[in-house]
């Protein structure tokens, strides 16, 4: 049996077989049934290929049905990049891809509109195993080269697109796609640089398939498969697939050249296989992140000197923490660095509570879920905080508790850093195992891990500062509804005070009686409203609005301070009021009057100008202009000695919510006239 059967036979198996196991391991799902459509393709063409070698007298026997397998490679080809590993919904494809998946059945069309004689011939297969192709077969492979570059496209994309965990557990996988992928477009490029087919190529196609389909095998078997990868509309079209492809038409046009100008000792065959074995390694260090971090390291050692271009990872880590917008993100965005920078596959970030002394896991990156809560007298936290820097434990195992050493090695965690501000523990940092096995860690790498580390405390300081910062605004905006509360108490102490005074004297006096019930039936009334609303500054949606007559109201407010003489002036002014709310006002500026004033006398007058207008003039030492200036109405500022800076701005607030406003100015005759400005309930005084 020759090498040539014996490749054949082995790499069929393999492209039949796997898949099958696949469906039986994993069970079935739209990627497993693409890749399965897609290696039985492959399989299939290989096969009557074979047949087609073996049988050169009946070769158009088994050409016929592998121009069918051929065409309908790009539809399952498409199919399958658009669905493996990947979120698939066709609802939600861009309408460039819905539109190639049309055009990729137009091969398929072309093998059922022309005979396959009208697609290549041979003089003498029996002894060239050369087809020689008519122009339809032309441009029928090279629809087909075309969409199979879509196809590695689709692929990259899928890779680009995964975290960093799942980029490592599925490139292996995609790179084996790509490689068979590439080995076919190699095959089928003799269609353009050379208008034939030698099929003595297949020995090396069946060899290209059969290193891809192990690559899958590797990848599925060792790291598992059926991720669901979301592919984000926004991403960019900057592929290196797409350069790749353009280089390799560019070659297979200098190839096609060299061989009109040098004939048959242009070695095609040497080339086309250092191509295809560049072309992979390429490929392979453009998807395997420990090959690019092992090419990198090597020239910061020997060309830049710094193992790490600390400018370009100090920018990194920024970007991540300012594009963060949440504490998720934030703290995901912080083990996603870690993970790219220093090469490990997951993270854990532990924090202590802010009402405990506890560390609990905050966020897990690409690690099974743990309830474990570090105690803060665990020998873990105790040796952390004695040795201040990283922890290796490659290089220094610990033992610690029972739960804490399941911990660690259930997730095969290698580095534990602590978050430190000030020799205080606020958190740590657990990174599992490296990616690359043999990647070896030095004093550069301790350094870099640290100094992150060191930005990350502080990152959690200014939370935990902004977190008691809002404790305390919610604090003072408590106190403020207490101090607006305690306010409109005191209004109605007063009038208890007076009770209490004057009952020593008149309590046997039965009509002073029925007035203290009355007045006391009043007070306990406001109180309830009070204790109701909790807050004395209403919107204006939550008013009870009724029209009253101002000077009516004015009269019933004055009840609350019996000891004033109020002369009453104007005319009866209509206004559209909450009364209970305005009855506020009008005590808060009585009071305002009988305390700025040289005795109990001031003056109430209503009348209506532009508006129900009410005003309070008392008779005391005026405004000082520059109290004017800085704001008489600002909550908690005050002149009295025993005031709270509540009655004006509380006052004010109440009056805005009506519609209207309250303004204070200097009386003709000296002293402050506050004034209240509401809009006319009708447009025309009453």
């Amino acid at each position: 049996m020759t090498v040539m059967a014996v490749s054949q036979m082995l790499v069929a198996a393999l492209l039949v077989l796997y898949p099958v196991y696949g469906l039986v391991r994993y069970g079935v799902s739209l990627s497993r049934l693409a890749l399965t459509l897609a290696l039985w393709s492959f399989a299939a063409l290989n096969i009557l290929d074979y047949l087609a070698l073996e049988h050169a007298t009946r070769y158009m026997l088994y050409k016929r049905p592998a121009l069918w397998v051929e065409a309908a490679l790009c539809p399952v080809l498409l199919f399958f990049s658009q669905t493996y590993n990947r979120e698939f919904s066709f609802r939600r494809m861009p309408i460039i891809h819905k539109a190639l998946m049309v055009l990729s059945f137009i091969p398929a069309v072309m093998t059922l509109v022309f005979p396959a004689s009208r697609f290549f011939y041979s003089p003498d297969f029996e002894m060239d195993r050369v087809l020689f192709l008519e122009p339809v077969a032309f441009f029928f492979y090279l629809q087909i080269l075309l969409l199979m570059a879509v196809s590695l496209f689709n692929l990259e994309v899928t890779v680009t697109s995964a975290r960093h965990g799942i980029k490592w557990k599925i490139k292996f996988a995609i790179l084996g796609a790509g490689a068979i992928i590439a080995t076919y477009m190699l095959y089928f490029s003799q269609s353009l640089a050379l208008r034939s087919l030698d099929m003595d190529y297949q020995l090396q196609r069946a060899w290209g398939a059969g290193l891809g389909v192990l690559m899958i095998m590797y990848s599925e078997l060792s790291r598992g498969s059926d991720e669901h990868i979301v592919i984000s509309r926004q991403l960019a079209f900057r592929s290196f697939v797409f350069l790749f492809f353009a280089l390799f038409l560019v070659g297979v046009g200098v190839v096609g050249e060299g061989i009109k100008l040098f004939g048959s000792d242009f070695s095609t065959v040497a080339f086309m296989g250092v191509a295809f074995l560049g072309g992979l390694a390429l490929i392979a260090c453009m998807l395997s992140e420990s090959l690019r971090r092992k090419i990198r390291l090597f020239i910061q050692r020997h060309f830049y000197g710094d193992k790490y271009d600390y400018r370009d990872e100090w920018k990194k880590f920024t970007n991540r923490v300012i594009n963060a917008g949440t504490r998720e993100e934030l703290y995901r965005n912080i083990l996603i660095f870690y993970c790219e920078i220093f090469g490990v596959g997951n993270g854990a970030i532990f924090l202590q509570g802010r009402h405990s002394r506890d560390y609990s896991p905050v966020l897990l990156h690409e690690m099974d879920e743990t309830r474990l809560t570090l105690s803060n007298k665990s020998r873990l936290v105790a040796t952390l905080c004695e040795n201040a820097g990283l922890l290796d434990l490659k290089e220094r195992p610990i033992e610690c508790e029972e739960e804490v050493d399941e911990f660690l090695k259930d997730r095969k965690i290698r580095f534990i850093l602590p978050i430190l501000s000030n020799d205080v523990l606020h958190g740590l940092i657990v990174l599992g195992s490296p990616i690359n096995p043999l990647e070896r860690y030095d004093v550069e790498d301790r350094e870099l891990m640290e100094t992150v580390a060191g930005q990350v405390a502080a990152l959690v300081v200014n939370i935990r500062l902004g977190d008691e910062l809002a404790e305390a605004r919610d604090m003072e905006g408590f106190g403020r509804v207490a101090a607006f509360v305690l306010h409109d108490l005191k209004n109605q102490v007063y009038p208890l005070s007076l009770l209490a005074e004057n009952a020593r004297e008149f309590i046997d006096d039965k009509e002073f009686q029925e007035d203290m019930l009355d007045s006391l039936d009043n007070i306990v009334t406001r109180m309830n409203e009070l204790i109701a609303q909790l807050t004395n500054i209403p919107k204006n949606d939550s008013l009870r609005l009724e029209v009253i007559d101002l000077l009516d109201l004015a009269r019933d407010a004055a009840k609350e301070v019996p000891d004033a003489e109020i002369e009453f002036k104007g005319n009866g002014v209509k206004a559209r009021v909450d009364v209970e709310q305005m009855r506020k006002v009008a005590l808060n500026l009585f009071l305002n009057a009988l305390e700025a004033g040289e005795s109990n006398k001031f003056t109430v007058q209503v009348e209506y100008d532009n508006g129900s207008v009410f005003r309070v003039i008392d008779n005391g030492r005026g405004i000082d202009e520059d109290i004017l200036q800085e704001g008489l109405f600002v909550p908690f500022k005050t002149t009295k000695k025993k005031g709270m800076g509540i009655g004006l701005y509380q006052s004010k607030r109440i009056v805005e919510a009506h519609g209207g406003g309250l303004y204070a100015t200097a009386g003709d005759a000296g002293g402050a006239v506050f004034s209240v400005v509401l809009p006319d309930p009708s447009g025309d005084n009453v």
